[in-house]
Protein backbone atom coordinates (compact mmCIF):
# COMPACT_ATOMS: atom_id res chain seq x y z
CA UNK A 1 0.00 0.00 0.00
CA UNK A 2 3.14 1.97 0.53
CA UNK A 3 3.96 4.10 -2.74
CA UNK A 4 7.28 6.13 -3.24
CA UNK A 5 7.59 9.05 -6.21
CA UNK A 6 10.36 8.32 -8.20
CA UNK A 7 10.22 11.44 -9.95
CA UNK A 8 13.62 12.56 -7.57
CA UNK A 9 15.29 9.67 -7.87
CA UNK A 10 15.06 9.66 -11.70
CA UNK A 11 16.01 13.02 -11.83
CA UNK A 12 13.22 14.63 -14.67
CA UNK A 13 9.28 14.51 -14.87
CA UNK A 14 7.65 12.41 -17.62
CA UNK A 15 3.91 13.52 -17.86
CA UNK A 16 1.04 10.69 -17.22
CA UNK A 17 0.51 8.47 -20.05
CA UNK A 18 -2.74 5.95 -20.66
CA UNK A 19 -4.87 5.07 -17.43
CA UNK A 20 -3.02 1.28 -16.91
CA UNK A 21 0.20 3.03 -16.27
CA UNK A 22 -0.99 3.61 -13.07
CA UNK A 23 -1.03 0.44 -12.16
CA UNK A 24 2.73 -0.09 -10.80
CA UNK A 25 2.30 -4.33 -10.49
CA UNK A 26 1.54 -4.14 -14.16
CA UNK A 27 4.47 -2.51 -15.25
CA UNK A 28 6.80 -4.25 -13.21
CA UNK A 29 5.27 -7.73 -14.35
CA UNK A 30 4.21 -8.40 -10.69
CA UNK A 31 1.21 -11.11 -9.53
CA UNK A 32 -1.42 -9.87 -7.74
CA UNK A 33 -0.02 -12.10 -4.81
CA UNK A 34 3.46 -10.44 -5.19
CA UNK A 35 1.71 -7.02 -4.99
CA UNK A 36 -1.14 -7.22 -2.51
CA UNK A 37 -4.18 -5.75 -2.31
CA UNK A 38 -2.57 -2.24 -2.19
CA UNK A 39 0.74 -2.66 -4.69
CA UNK A 40 3.12 -2.71 -1.68
CA UNK A 41 5.60 -5.06 -2.97
CA UNK A 42 4.97 -3.26 -6.39
CA UNK A 43 5.94 -0.03 -5.24
CA UNK A 44 8.69 -0.74 -2.90
CA UNK A 45 10.46 -2.79 -5.34
CA UNK A 46 10.34 -0.11 -7.76
CA UNK A 47 12.32 1.62 -5.14
CA UNK A 48 14.73 -0.56 -4.43
CA UNK A 49 15.40 -1.12 -7.67
CA UNK A 50 14.75 1.95 -9.86
CA UNK A 51 18.09 1.84 -11.21
CA UNK A 52 18.13 -1.35 -12.22
CA UNK A 53 15.07 -1.09 -14.80
CA UNK A 54 15.02 -0.38 -18.21
CA UNK A 55 14.89 3.29 -18.97
CA UNK A 56 11.12 2.82 -20.57
CA UNK A 57 9.93 1.14 -17.05
CA UNK A 58 11.42 3.82 -15.13
CA UNK A 59 9.70 6.56 -17.62
CA UNK A 60 6.57 4.40 -16.90
CA UNK A 61 6.72 4.25 -13.22
CA UNK A 62 7.73 7.78 -13.00
CA UNK A 63 4.53 8.52 -15.11
CA UNK A 64 2.55 6.56 -12.45
CA UNK A 65 3.65 8.56 -9.47
CA UNK A 66 3.04 11.73 -9.95
CA UNK A 67 0.42 13.90 -8.14
CA UNK A 68 -2.25 14.30 -10.29
CA UNK A 69 -4.23 17.84 -10.22
CA UNK A 70 -8.12 17.77 -9.80
CA UNK A 71 -10.60 19.43 -10.76
CA UNK A 72 -11.44 20.47 -7.09
CA UNK A 73 -10.77 20.03 -3.77
CA UNK A 74 -11.69 21.46 0.05
CA UNK A 75 -11.46 20.54 3.41
CA UNK A 76 -12.01 18.47 5.50
CA UNK A 77 -14.18 19.38 8.86
CA UNK A 78 -10.94 19.51 11.11
CA UNK A 79 -9.57 21.26 9.01
CA UNK A 80 -6.41 18.45 8.78
CA UNK A 81 -7.27 17.36 5.42
CA UNK A 82 -7.15 18.19 1.91
CA UNK A 83 -9.02 16.34 -0.51
CA UNK A 84 -8.88 16.65 -3.40
CA UNK A 85 -11.66 15.05 -6.75
CA UNK A 86 -12.68 16.08 -9.72
CA UNK A 87 -17.00 15.95 -10.48
CA UNK A 88 -16.68 15.25 -13.82
CA UNK A 89 -14.54 12.29 -15.94
CA UNK A 90 -12.74 8.92 -15.06
CA UNK A 91 -11.66 9.84 -11.74
CA UNK A 92 -15.22 11.27 -10.48
CA UNK A 93 -15.95 9.66 -7.36
CA UNK A 94 -19.45 8.36 -6.30
CA UNK A 95 -21.45 6.34 -4.36
CA UNK A 96 -22.90 2.79 -4.96
CA UNK A 97 -25.86 0.44 -4.34
CA UNK A 98 -26.09 -1.83 -2.50
CA UNK A 99 -27.37 -3.87 -4.60
CA UNK A 100 -26.44 -7.86 -6.06
CA UNK A 101 -25.29 -6.10 -9.32
CA UNK A 102 -23.94 -3.04 -7.41
CA UNK A 103 -23.50 0.18 -9.70
CA UNK A 104 -22.74 4.08 -9.19
CA UNK A 105 -25.47 6.38 -8.13
CA UNK A 106 -25.43 9.48 -9.75
CA UNK A 107 -24.89 13.16 -8.81
CA UNK A 108 -23.48 11.82 -5.79
CA UNK A 109 -19.47 13.07 -5.86
CA UNK A 110 -20.20 15.58 -3.24
CA UNK A 111 -21.96 13.09 -0.58
CA UNK A 112 -18.63 10.19 -1.73
CA UNK A 113 -15.68 13.26 -0.94
CA UNK A 114 -17.71 14.21 2.50
CA UNK A 115 -17.54 10.44 3.33
CA UNK A 116 -13.87 10.72 2.39
CA UNK A 117 -13.48 13.80 4.61
CA UNK A 118 -15.19 12.43 7.96
CA UNK A 119 -13.21 8.83 7.93
CA UNK A 120 -9.89 10.35 7.27
CA UNK A 121 -10.53 12.59 10.21
CA UNK A 122 -11.89 10.03 11.71
CA UNK A 123 -8.33 7.93 11.42
CA UNK A 124 -6.94 10.97 13.24
CA UNK A 125 -8.87 10.61 15.89
CA UNK A 126 -8.78 6.80 16.15
CA UNK A 127 -4.22 6.91 15.20
CA UNK A 128 -3.00 10.19 16.91
CA UNK A 129 -5.81 11.41 19.47
CA UNK A 130 -6.36 8.28 21.17
CA UNK A 131 -3.81 5.71 20.31
CA UNK A 132 -1.24 8.66 20.79
CA UNK A 133 1.02 7.91 17.76
CA UNK A 134 2.59 11.14 16.36
CA UNK A 135 1.35 13.04 13.68
CA UNK A 136 2.66 12.61 10.04
CA UNK A 137 4.85 15.99 8.78
CA UNK A 138 3.32 18.54 6.77
CA UNK A 139 3.83 19.03 3.44
CA UNK A 140 4.72 22.59 2.91
CA UNK A 141 2.26 24.01 0.23
CA UNK A 142 2.19 20.81 -1.85
CA UNK A 143 -1.38 20.45 -2.94
CA UNK A 144 -2.37 24.13 -2.42
CA UNK A 145 -1.66 24.13 1.67
CA UNK A 146 -0.18 22.50 4.54
CA UNK A 147 -2.80 20.20 5.26
CA UNK A 148 -2.50 16.38 4.41
CA UNK A 149 -2.77 15.52 1.01
CA UNK A 150 -6.20 13.23 -0.42
CA UNK A 151 -6.82 12.61 -3.88
CA UNK A 152 -9.72 10.59 -4.89
CA UNK A 153 -8.97 8.53 -8.32
CA UNK A 154 -10.36 5.50 -10.63
CA UNK A 155 -7.46 3.17 -8.93
CA UNK A 156 -6.82 -0.03 -10.80
CA UNK A 157 -9.15 -3.11 -10.10
CA UNK A 158 -8.97 -3.74 -6.58
CA UNK A 159 -6.20 -1.59 -5.82
CA UNK A 160 -7.94 -0.03 -2.50
CA UNK A 161 -5.30 2.76 -1.85
CA UNK A 162 -1.85 4.32 -1.70
CA UNK A 163 0.59 6.04 0.23
CA UNK A 164 3.50 7.57 -1.79
CA UNK A 165 6.25 9.15 -0.23
CA UNK A 166 7.87 12.73 -1.65
CA UNK A 167 11.43 12.54 -2.73
CA UNK A 168 13.52 14.01 -0.02
CA UNK A 169 13.22 12.34 3.38
CA UNK A 170 12.24 15.08 6.27
CA UNK A 171 14.84 13.98 8.29
CA UNK A 172 17.05 10.13 7.75
CA UNK A 173 14.64 7.54 7.10
CA UNK A 174 11.36 9.46 7.31
CA UNK A 175 9.14 11.32 4.66
CA UNK A 176 6.26 13.75 4.08
CA UNK A 177 3.51 11.68 2.02
CA UNK A 178 0.09 11.82 0.21
CA UNK A 179 -2.96 9.16 -0.58
CA UNK A 180 -4.66 8.28 -3.11
CA UNK A 181 -8.05 6.50 -2.58
CA UNK A 182 -10.17 4.85 -5.59
CA UNK A 183 -12.98 6.95 -6.60
CA UNK A 184 -16.37 4.19 -5.62
CA UNK A 185 -14.79 0.71 -4.22
CA UNK A 186 -16.92 -0.57 -7.33
CA UNK A 187 -16.44 -4.34 -7.68
CA UNK A 188 -14.03 -4.92 -4.43
CA UNK A 189 -14.02 -7.44 -1.95
CA UNK A 190 -15.07 -5.42 0.83
CA UNK A 191 -17.03 -2.68 -1.38
CA UNK A 192 -18.31 0.61 -1.01
CA UNK A 193 -18.08 2.85 1.52
CA UNK A 194 -16.88 -0.04 4.07
CA UNK A 195 -13.69 -0.36 1.76
CA UNK A 196 -13.58 3.18 2.07
CA UNK A 197 -13.89 3.18 5.73
CA UNK A 198 -10.64 0.35 6.12
CA UNK A 199 -8.41 2.03 3.69
CA UNK A 200 -8.37 5.57 5.51
CA UNK A 201 -7.34 3.63 8.47
CA UNK A 202 -4.40 1.52 6.67
CA UNK A 203 -3.04 4.23 4.61
CA UNK A 204 -3.40 7.31 7.52
CA UNK A 205 -1.48 4.36 9.12
CA UNK A 206 1.06 4.45 6.86
CA UNK A 207 1.32 8.03 6.53
CA UNK A 208 1.92 8.09 10.33
CA UNK A 209 4.90 5.00 10.04
CA UNK A 210 7.11 6.27 7.57
CA UNK A 211 6.58 10.42 8.48
CA UNK A 212 6.74 9.95 11.99
CA UNK A 213 8.94 6.55 12.71
CA UNK A 214 11.19 5.44 9.78
CA UNK A 215 11.08 3.79 6.60
CA UNK A 216 13.25 0.73 6.38
CA UNK A 217 12.65 -1.28 2.87
CA UNK A 218 13.11 -4.39 4.25
CA UNK A 219 10.18 -4.15 6.56
CA UNK A 220 7.41 -3.57 4.28
CA UNK A 221 5.69 -6.96 5.11
CA UNK A 222 5.23 -4.91 9.07
CA UNK A 223 4.24 -1.82 7.75
CA UNK A 224 1.64 -4.05 5.91
CA UNK A 225 0.64 -6.57 8.95
CA UNK A 226 0.07 -3.36 11.32
CA UNK A 227 -1.64 -1.03 9.34
CA UNK A 228 -4.15 -3.90 8.26
CA UNK A 229 -4.61 -4.22 12.16
CA UNK A 230 -5.28 -0.92 12.41
CA UNK A 231 -8.24 -1.42 9.83
CA UNK A 232 -9.57 -3.34 12.57
CA UNK A 233 -9.39 -1.11 15.89
CA UNK A 234 -11.13 1.51 13.59
CA UNK A 235 -13.59 -0.95 12.41
CA UNK A 236 -14.00 -4.06 14.23
CA UNK A 237 -16.81 -5.13 12.30
CA UNK A 238 -15.29 -5.26 8.85
CA UNK A 239 -13.24 -8.21 8.13
CA UNK A 240 -11.50 -7.66 5.35
CA UNK A 241 -8.44 -9.14 6.87
CA UNK A 242 -10.08 -12.59 6.63
CA UNK A 243 -9.28 -12.38 2.70
CA UNK A 244 -5.12 -12.40 2.99
CA UNK A 245 -5.29 -15.17 5.69
CA UNK A 246 -5.44 -18.43 3.38
CA UNK A 247 -1.95 -17.49 2.46
CA UNK A 248 -0.86 -17.52 5.56
CA UNK A 249 -2.77 -20.74 7.31
CA UNK A 250 -2.20 -22.60 4.32
CA UNK A 251 0.86 -21.68 2.29
CA UNK A 252 3.46 -19.77 4.49
CA UNK A 253 4.96 -22.38 6.27
CA UNK A 254 8.30 -23.10 6.20
CA UNK A 255 8.69 -19.73 4.72
CA UNK A 256 11.34 -16.74 7.13
CA UNK A 257 8.79 -14.73 9.16
CA UNK A 258 10.14 -11.89 7.42
CA UNK A 259 10.07 -12.60 4.01
CA UNK A 260 8.96 -10.23 0.89
CA UNK A 261 7.81 -13.47 -0.98
CA UNK A 262 3.93 -12.20 0.25
CA UNK A 263 2.85 -8.54 0.90
CA UNK A 264 2.36 -8.92 4.82
CA UNK A 265 -0.89 -8.78 4.79
CA UNK A 266 -1.73 -12.35 5.69
CA UNK A 267 0.84 -12.18 8.67
CA UNK A 268 -1.63 -9.43 10.31
CA UNK A 269 -2.44 -12.09 13.01
CA UNK A 270 1.12 -11.55 14.84
CA UNK A 271 -0.12 -7.58 15.47
CA UNK A 272 -3.31 -9.88 17.18
CA UNK A 273 -1.46 -12.21 18.79
CA UNK A 274 1.07 -8.92 20.19
CA UNK A 275 -1.62 -6.86 20.99
CA UNK A 276 -3.97 -10.06 22.92
CA UNK A 277 -1.01 -10.99 25.11
CA UNK A 278 0.20 -7.49 25.66
CA UNK A 279 -2.38 -4.84 24.65
CA UNK A 280 -2.39 -2.50 22.05
CA UNK A 281 0.35 -0.17 22.78
CA UNK A 282 3.28 -2.54 22.36
CA UNK A 283 3.08 -1.80 18.78
CA UNK A 284 3.34 1.63 19.07
CA UNK A 285 6.51 0.98 21.09
CA UNK A 286 7.85 -1.49 18.76
CA UNK A 287 7.21 1.62 15.65
CA UNK A 288 9.22 4.29 18.31
CA UNK A 289 12.23 1.44 18.23
CA UNK A 290 12.38 1.86 14.71
CA UNK A 291 13.13 5.10 14.47
CA UNK A 292 16.62 3.48 15.24
CA UNK A 293 16.54 0.15 13.75
CA UNK A 294 14.38 -2.17 11.78
CA UNK A 295 11.98 -3.75 12.91
CA UNK A 296 13.44 -7.28 13.94
CA UNK A 297 15.84 -5.43 15.65
CA UNK A 298 13.02 -3.38 17.60
CA UNK A 299 11.05 -6.17 18.46
CA UNK A 300 14.20 -8.09 20.12
CA UNK A 301 14.39 -4.84 22.25
CA UNK A 302 10.77 -3.95 23.49
CA UNK A 303 9.35 -7.33 24.48
CA UNK A 304 12.28 -7.75 27.42
CA UNK A 305 10.51 -4.46 28.95
CA UNK A 306 7.11 -6.66 28.98
CA UNK A 307 8.49 -9.96 30.70
CA UNK A 308 9.87 -12.24 27.62
CA UNK A 309 11.65 -11.97 24.61
CA UNK A 310 10.68 -11.98 21.15
CA UNK A 311 12.41 -15.91 20.19
CA UNK A 312 10.01 -16.75 23.05
CA UNK A 313 7.27 -14.96 21.50
CA UNK A 314 7.87 -16.42 18.40
CA UNK A 315 7.82 -19.98 19.25
CA UNK A 316 4.46 -19.45 21.48
CA UNK A 317 2.69 -17.69 18.03
CA UNK A 318 3.60 -20.99 16.28
CA UNK A 319 1.50 -22.52 18.80
CA UNK A 320 -1.33 -20.23 18.53
CA UNK A 321 -1.91 -20.83 14.86
CA UNK A 322 -2.72 -24.26 15.52
CA UNK A 323 -5.72 -23.05 17.25
CA UNK A 324 -8.37 -21.65 14.14
CA UNK A 325 -11.39 -22.69 12.46
CA UNK A 326 -12.66 -25.59 14.50
CA UNK A 327 -9.93 -25.78 17.11
CA UNK A 328 -10.48 -22.38 17.67
CA UNK A 329 -10.24 -21.27 21.94
CA UNK A 330 -10.79 -17.46 21.58
CA UNK A 331 -10.64 -16.89 25.20
CA UNK A 332 -7.01 -18.35 25.26
CA UNK A 333 -6.42 -17.96 21.27
CA UNK A 334 -7.82 -15.77 18.65
CA UNK A 335 -10.53 -13.79 19.15
CA UNK A 336 -11.88 -14.58 15.59
CA UNK A 337 -10.06 -17.29 15.07
CA UNK A 338 -12.94 -19.64 14.76
CA UNK A 339 -13.20 -17.43 11.66
CA UNK A 340 -9.26 -18.06 10.06
CA UNK A 341 -8.95 -20.82 7.93
CA UNK A 342 -7.41 -24.14 9.36
CA UNK A 343 -3.85 -24.43 9.39
CA UNK A 344 -2.20 -26.99 6.93
CA UNK A 345 0.70 -28.78 7.73
CA UNK A 346 2.93 -28.68 4.87
CA UNK A 347 4.73 -32.28 5.39
CA UNK A 348 2.63 -35.30 6.17
CA UNK A 349 3.41 -38.97 7.08
CA UNK A 350 1.72 -41.87 8.36
CA UNK A 351 3.22 -44.12 11.44
CA UNK A 352 3.19 -47.81 10.35
CA UNK A 353 3.94 -48.92 14.16
CA UNK A 354 7.55 -49.14 14.20
CA UNK A 355 9.03 -45.99 13.21
CA UNK A 356 8.28 -43.11 10.82
CA UNK A 357 10.91 -39.99 10.36
CA UNK A 358 10.28 -36.96 8.14
CA UNK A 359 13.52 -34.15 7.32
CA UNK A 360 13.62 -31.23 5.67
CA UNK A 361 15.47 -27.78 5.54
CA UNK A 362 14.20 -24.71 7.13
CA UNK A 363 15.34 -21.23 7.29
CA UNK A 364 15.83 -18.78 10.51
CA UNK A 365 13.11 -17.44 12.10
CA UNK A 366 10.63 -19.94 10.11
CA UNK A 367 7.87 -22.71 11.11
CA UNK A 368 7.47 -26.16 9.82
CA UNK A 369 4.11 -27.96 10.80
CA UNK A 370 4.95 -31.78 10.55
CA UNK A 371 1.94 -34.35 10.62
CA UNK A 372 2.11 -37.55 11.48
CA UNK A 373 -0.70 -40.01 11.11
CA UNK A 374 -1.39 -42.45 13.89
CA UNK A 375 -3.52 -45.55 13.97
CA UNK A 376 -6.28 -43.48 15.58
CA UNK A 377 -4.84 -39.69 16.06
CA UNK A 378 -3.00 -37.34 14.63
CA UNK A 379 0.60 -36.28 15.96
CA UNK A 380 1.47 -32.49 14.80
CA UNK A 381 4.83 -31.48 15.49
CA UNK A 382 5.17 -27.82 15.51
CA UNK A 383 8.84 -26.81 14.90
CA UNK A 384 9.75 -23.23 15.47
CA UNK A 385 13.52 -22.24 14.26
CA UNK A 386 13.97 -19.04 16.28
CA UNK A 387 17.26 -17.90 15.39
CA UNK A 388 16.93 -13.94 14.81
CA UNK A 389 20.57 -13.51 14.28
CA UNK A 390 20.10 -15.53 10.96
CA UNK A 391 16.72 -14.24 10.21
CA UNK A 392 18.22 -10.98 9.78
CA UNK A 393 21.36 -11.77 7.38
CA UNK A 394 20.05 -10.73 3.43
CA UNK A 395 21.51 -14.18 2.19
CA UNK A 396 20.08 -16.73 5.03
CA UNK A 397 20.96 -20.38 4.76
CA UNK A 398 18.50 -23.12 5.52
CA UNK A 399 19.29 -25.74 8.61
CA UNK A 400 18.81 -29.89 8.19
CA UNK A 401 16.32 -31.36 10.66
CA UNK A 402 15.30 -34.70 11.16
CA UNK A 403 12.41 -35.64 13.10
CA UNK A 404 11.69 -39.21 13.96
CA UNK A 405 8.40 -40.78 16.04
CA UNK A 406 9.40 -44.75 17.10
CA UNK A 407 7.83 -47.84 19.60
CA UNK A 408 11.14 -48.64 20.46
CA UNK A 409 14.86 -47.81 20.33
CA UNK A 410 14.19 -43.85 20.28
CA UNK A 411 17.75 -42.41 19.98
CA UNK A 412 18.07 -39.63 22.47
CA UNK A 413 17.72 -36.73 23.08
CA UNK A 414 14.00 -37.55 22.65
CA UNK A 415 10.33 -36.68 24.25
CA UNK A 416 7.94 -39.34 24.99
CA UNK A 417 4.73 -38.53 24.06
CA UNK A 418 0.80 -40.30 23.68
CA UNK A 419 0.42 -43.78 23.08
CA UNK A 420 4.14 -45.00 24.54
CA UNK A 421 5.91 -43.16 21.63
CA UNK A 422 9.00 -41.59 21.76
CA UNK A 423 10.30 -38.20 19.34
CA UNK A 424 13.84 -37.46 18.06
CA UNK A 425 14.40 -34.20 16.86
CA UNK A 426 17.82 -33.74 15.58
CA UNK A 427 19.55 -30.79 13.61
CA UNK A 428 23.04 -29.30 14.29
CA UNK A 429 22.12 -26.71 16.78
CA UNK A 430 19.18 -27.32 19.37
CA UNK A 431 19.81 -23.71 20.71
CA UNK A 432 17.98 -22.39 17.69
CA UNK A 433 14.82 -24.23 17.73
CA UNK A 434 12.06 -25.05 19.76
CA UNK A 435 9.44 -27.56 19.44
CA UNK A 436 6.09 -28.39 20.70
CA UNK A 437 3.86 -31.79 19.70
CA UNK A 438 0.52 -31.67 19.53
CA UNK A 439 -2.46 -34.59 19.42
CA UNK A 440 -5.75 -33.88 17.60
CA UNK A 441 -8.20 -35.81 19.91
CA UNK A 442 -6.90 -33.74 22.58
CA UNK A 443 -5.77 -30.43 20.64
CA UNK A 444 -3.32 -30.73 23.28
CA UNK A 445 0.68 -30.86 24.14
CA UNK A 446 1.37 -34.44 23.62
CA UNK A 447 4.49 -34.25 25.83
CA UNK A 448 3.10 -37.45 28.39
CA UNK A 449 5.13 -36.08 31.55
CA UNK A 450 7.52 -33.13 32.75
CA UNK A 451 10.75 -35.56 33.00
CA UNK A 452 13.96 -34.44 32.45
CA UNK A 453 15.04 -35.56 29.37
CA UNK A 454 17.38 -37.28 28.02
CA UNK A 455 17.26 -39.46 31.38
CA UNK A 456 19.96 -41.42 31.33
CA UNK A 457 21.86 -38.06 30.42
CA UNK A 458 25.31 -39.49 27.86
CA UNK A 459 27.56 -37.73 28.31
CA UNK A 460 29.69 -39.10 25.32
CA UNK A 461 27.10 -38.42 22.77
CA UNK A 462 24.26 -35.56 24.43
CA UNK A 463 24.58 -32.06 24.09
CA UNK A 464 21.90 -30.88 26.94
CA UNK A 465 20.07 -32.16 29.76
CA UNK A 466 16.73 -30.37 29.85
CA UNK A 467 14.60 -29.93 33.04
CA UNK A 468 10.92 -28.75 32.89
CA UNK A 469 10.21 -25.55 35.46
CA UNK A 470 6.53 -24.86 36.36
CA UNK A 471 5.06 -21.88 36.90
CA UNK A 472 8.10 -19.86 36.59
CA UNK A 473 8.57 -17.53 33.85
CA UNK A 474 11.98 -15.96 33.85
CA UNK A 475 14.67 -15.41 36.10
CA UNK A 476 17.65 -17.95 37.60
CA UNK A 477 17.65 -21.66 38.55
CA UNK A 478 20.31 -22.53 41.14
CA UNK A 479 20.70 -26.21 40.09
CA UNK A 480 22.03 -28.60 42.56
CA UNK A 481 23.36 -32.49 42.01
CA UNK A 482 23.69 -34.65 44.98
CA UNK A 483 25.01 -37.93 45.49
CA UNK A 484 23.57 -41.35 46.61
CA UNK A 485 24.83 -40.32 49.90
CA UNK A 486 23.05 -36.90 49.34
CA UNK A 487 26.70 -35.50 49.13
CA UNK A 488 26.96 -32.41 46.65
CA UNK A 489 28.52 -32.94 44.23
CA UNK A 490 27.79 -29.96 41.48
CA UNK A 491 25.96 -26.58 41.86
CA UNK A 492 25.67 -23.62 39.61
CA UNK A 493 23.04 -20.87 38.21
CA UNK A 494 21.09 -21.39 34.65
CA UNK A 495 19.01 -19.01 32.96
CA UNK A 496 14.83 -19.93 32.81
CA UNK A 497 13.69 -20.22 29.17
CA UNK A 498 10.24 -20.63 27.75
CA UNK A 499 9.08 -22.20 25.07
CA UNK A 500 5.40 -22.09 24.07
CA UNK A 501 4.54 -21.26 27.16
CA UNK A 502 6.58 -23.93 29.47
CA UNK A 503 9.48 -23.05 31.11
CA UNK A 504 12.78 -24.78 31.07
CA UNK A 505 15.95 -24.81 32.84
CA UNK A 506 18.63 -25.97 29.95
CA UNK A 507 22.17 -27.60 31.69
CA UNK A 508 24.96 -28.10 28.96
CA UNK A 509 26.08 -31.34 29.14
CA UNK A 510 29.73 -30.00 29.16
CA UNK A 511 29.62 -28.51 32.68
CA UNK A 512 28.78 -32.10 33.92
CA UNK A 513 31.55 -33.86 31.82
CA UNK A 514 34.44 -33.33 34.76
CA UNK A 515 31.85 -32.80 37.77
CA UNK A 516 30.16 -36.07 37.84
CA UNK A 517 31.05 -40.04 37.48
CA UNK A 518 28.25 -42.52 36.12
CA UNK A 519 25.61 -43.24 38.27
CA UNK A 520 21.98 -41.88 39.62
CA UNK A 521 21.76 -38.04 41.08
CA UNK A 522 19.33 -36.44 42.87
CA UNK A 523 19.03 -33.19 40.78
CA UNK A 524 17.41 -30.25 42.81
CA UNK A 525 16.43 -26.84 41.38
CA UNK A 526 15.25 -23.92 43.23
CA UNK A 527 13.67 -20.47 41.21
CA UNK A 528 12.67 -17.98 43.90
CA UNK A 529 10.43 -19.29 46.07
CA UNK A 530 10.20 -22.54 44.02
CA UNK A 531 12.14 -25.92 44.31
CA UNK A 532 11.80 -29.02 41.99
CA UNK A 533 13.02 -32.06 42.37
CA UNK A 534 14.46 -35.20 39.70
CA UNK A 535 16.24 -38.19 39.75
CA UNK A 536 18.82 -38.38 36.64
CA UNK A 537 20.55 -40.92 35.74
CA UNK A 538 24.34 -40.53 34.30
CA UNK A 539 26.47 -41.70 31.92
CA UNK A 540 30.34 -40.77 31.34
Amino acid sequence: MVCVSLTGIYGQQVQQSARQSRNVAEILGLTREEAGKCGTSAITYAFTHFQQLSFETKSRLIAAMQRTERQKSRLSPSGRFRIHYDTTGTDAPALITHTLNAERVPNTVEQFVDSVAFYFDYAWKLEIDTMQYTAPPVDGVQGGGPEYDVYISDLPSELFGQTSFDTNPVDGQRYTTYIDVDNDFLGYRTPGIDGLRITAAHEFFHAIQVGSYAYWGSDRWFMELTAVWMEHNGFPGIHDYWFDLPLYFQRFAGLPFNTSVFGGYERSVWAHYLTKRFGRDILRDIWGGMKQAPVLSSMAAVLPRYGTTFESEYALFSDWNYYTADRADPLRYYDEGKNYPRLSANVSTTFGGSSASVSGSLYPLSTQYYEIALSADTLTAVVANINLKGASDPAPSKTDVRLTLSASNVQPPFQKVAKGLGLNFSTSDMSQWRLLYLLSSTRANANMAPDPSPNPLRLSRDATLVLPIQDVTQGPGDLFFLNGALELVYSHQYQVRQTFGASYIDIPASDLRSAVATGVYFVVARCGDREFKWKVAIIQ
